[in-house]
């Protein structure tokens, strides 16, 4: 689809391209999943899930289905408190410092 005249004046093809190859084949899609529901620190989630239940949820999750939620949750907490391969508990520890 064509840009909008004054939507391509502001366009840079270049570091569009830039920004495409230093971000392809990076994960994406299931690492942010849960984070448009979950990235503000209060009165983010539906009203039936505390925001205290949330680590105890996922701590449990994490002995059951340990992969899933180290996919879903771990590695983008991982990756926005600059950590790496941290679990739940660790998590918890690192946001809190």
């Amino acid at each position: 689809m064509p840009l909008r005249e004054d939507i391509r004046a502001k366009f840079d093809s270049d570091k569009a391209r830039e920004f495409f190859f230093e971000t392809e084949g990076l994960p994406y899609g299931f690492h942010n999943f849960l984070f448009g529901w979950i990235d503000t620190p209060k009165n983010n989630l539906p009203g039936l899930l505390p925001n205290e239940g949330m680590p105890i949820l996922f701590s449990v999750l994490e002995h059951i289905l340990p992969n899933t939620i180290m996919i879903f949750f771990c590695e983008a907490l991982n990756f926005r408190l600059g950590t790496r391969n941290l679990n739940i508990s660790e998590l918890a520890e690192e946001a809190a410092k």
